[in-house]
């Protein structure tokens, strides 16, 4: 080998020249090195696989990935299943059975098992998510976005959504939108599924407002549906039919027999029928049904048709409410005449009713603002009386702490300029009221019976003026005070906006069919996620 190469050989062999030991030591010392450099590796690899785990189990992808698709709109596990556990509880209120503690997939709606909830409440979830995709796209073209109004309302929701979960033990709210709404919900999302219901609400009423309505629909409609929009004045009673249970020698209850059924209700009717004839033949109807009805109703019911000769009349109820009830038909009856009287079965018993008028109201409703000053809550509740908690009742001074301060502002008012915007100015600023406190105190197209406590001021004097302004105390339970109330103008009859409401509706409805008719729904890799 020439002196050369052995010189480049010695360059490239780092062990050239070392000894036996050196040389060991040295592959030891390598041998470490890519150790640690291969745990190195490792230990970063193990990190990323912890991170990416991590993030799994927080929910990120899962929440992200899209569940539906719909008029170029995507929807996430969290859109689809607030629909869906809403749709859960709608059924539930409506008295559907099912487990919420197993699988909706294993429980069917129907006895032919033909569809089990979990594909009903999506097929409820995927309609309702349709409808939102259609009108938010319509609502974006007329650049229609969420008002102040509307942010509003969805905090509103918020904080009482907030406070119920407290109330039930939840520390974080999360936990309890989790809860309710599945385990990748969370609060940036929920508020997410909010403002959309409420961009469609909005639109929708926005699109409802701008219709035209005229009175010649109004009147065709009328004319249609006259048996829901007329009123009624009548009066009833109810005759119990049912027979009484025993107990057996040991005590138990025992369930009365058919014939014992039977019996007790062909006594009710005799009784029902004695009562009719008794007010047929009298010259004075209306007395005489209010005098004998004590006589008649239930033990537990004397009382108050004794101390209340109208305890058993009815006054102006729409043919919309009527119609629900156990003798609606009969009272609906073209053929009816004041005078009529009637014996009506039902599952217990009878009812005797007394048609007395059927009419179309043309009493408007009105306009009205109101600011309430609510009597502070001062005393705690004493043990010694049960039926009354005085943590809930105000004192008389407090109530006449109230009544100042309304006094004080309806002073302010009148010392001003006199106008609704001023008056609702002052609303905003001290009402009590949270339902009006944030619009001027307004509450449009008030119905007798609406506010009871308003209802002699506001329909009781024919010579009712806009403009006039009152002070009324408040005894609702829970909202002791005194009002301020300003009559800001008449507006019109409850039929007629009945029927303009239903109008509206029907248009509503229409225009969104219309929307949805062709929207195709397609489900994504998101879906697989929801009701985990």
């Amino acid at each position: 080998m020439s002196a050369s190469r052995e010189k480049k050989q010695r360059r490239s062999d780092p062990e050239q020249g070392l000894t036996q030991k050196q040389r060991a030591e040295l592959r030891e010392q390598k041998a470490a090195k890519q150790k640690t450099v291969l745990y190195t590796a490792i230990g970063v690899i193990i990190a990323i696989l912890v991170v990416i785990l991590l993030v799994w189990h927080s929910g990120i992808f899962q929440r992200g990935a899209t569940a539906l698709t719909v008029d170029g709109r995507n929807y996430n596990v969290n859109d689809v299943e607030y629909y869906f556990r809403n749709a859960m509880t709608t059924a539930s209120s409506n008295g559907l059975s099912f487990d919420t503690e197993t699988d909706l997939r294993e429980q069917y709606v129907d006895e032919a098992q033909t569809q089990t909830y979990y594909d009903y409440f999506l097929e409820q979830a995927i309609e309702s998510l349709k409808e939102a995709a259609a009108v938010e796209n319509a609502a974006e073209d007329a650049g229609y976005t969420l008002t102040e109004e509307d942010q509003a309302a969805v905090d509103s929701t918020v904080s009482y959504l907030k406070n119920y979960a407290a109330q039930l033990g939840y520390n974080d709210f999360g936990g309890f939108l989790k809860a309710s709404y599945g385990k990748y919900m969370t609060v940036g999302a929920y508020e997410n599924c909010l403002r959309r219901v409420q961009l469609v609400s909005s639109y929708k009423t926005a699109y409802s407002d701008a219709l035209e309505i005229s009175d010649d629909a109004i009147q065709t409609y009328y004319d249609e549906h006259k048996n829901d929009l007329d009123s009624f004045t009548f009066r009833s009673i109810q005759i119990d039919g049912s027979a009484p249970s025993g107990t057996d020698a040991d005590g138990n209850t025992v369930e009365p027999t058919e014939a014992e059924s039977a019996a007790a209700m062909q006594a009710a009717k005799a009784k029902a029928d004695e009562f009719a004839a008794a007010v047929e033949a009298a010259e004075d109807k209306q007395a005489t049904f209010a005098q004998l009805a004590p006589d008649y109703v239930a033990e537990t019911s004397k009382e108050r048709y004794e101390s209340d000769p109208d305890y058993s009349l009815s006054t102006g109820l729409l043919g919309s409410s009527v119609a629900s009830r156990t003798y609606g038909e009969w009272l609906l009856d073209a053929s009816r005449t004041s005078g009529d009287v009637g014996v009506v079965e039902y599952d217990t018993g009878y009812y005797v009713v007394l048609f007395q008028e059927r009419y179309l109201d043309e009493t408007p409703t009105a306009d009205i603002r109101h600011i309430l000053i609510q009597a502070e809550l001062t005393q705690e509740d004493d043990p010694a009386t049960e039926d009354v908690d005085e943590s809930t009742v105000p004192t008389q001074e407090a109530l006449d702490a109230a009544k100042a301060e309304a006094q004080s502002l309806l002073d302010q008012w009148n010392a001003g300029d006199k106008t609704a915007e001023s008056f609702g100015e002052l609303a905003n600023a001290n009402s009590d009221d949270p339902g009006s406190n944030k619009n001027g105190g307004l509450y449009e197209k008030v119905y007798k019976g609406y506010f009871t406590i308003f209802d002699n001021w506001l329909f009781g004097d024919e010579t009712r003026q806009p403009g006039d302004v009152t002070l009324i105390e408040n005894t609702n339970s829970g909202q002791q005070g005194w009002c301020v109330v300003y009559y800001q103008s008449a507006d019109d009859p409850v039929w007629k906006i009945s029927a303009d409401s239903a109008l509206r509706s029907e248009d509503v409805n229409s225009w969104v069919t219309g929307l949805t008719d062709s929207l195709e729904a397609v489900q994504g890799d998101g879906m697989k996620y929801l009701y985990n």
